[in-house]
């Protein structure tokens, strides 16, 4: 099993916050799966504090394999 940890780190009004996520897979994610896991979890993350009415700028999504 291979663990990756996916940081997504956001400004939400003048705070920089560091969200993290796990993801587990059975072999190594492509270059085009680890892109397509970092656009779905931005947006993920968008619609759940929209839906709160705050606004949600992601700085940077970085995904490392852990072990």
């Amino acid at each position: 099993m291979i663990e990756y940890l996916q940081e997504l780190r956001v400004r939400e009004g003048s705070n920089i916050r560091i969200i993290n996520s796990h993801i587990f897979k059975d072999k190594y994610m492509t270059e085009d799966e680890i892109e397509a896991k970092k656009i779905e979890f931005s947006k993920r993350m968008r619609d759940i504090y929209s839906s709160d009415e705050k606004e949600l700028e992601v700085i940077d999504n970085i995904i490392t394999e852990v072990r």
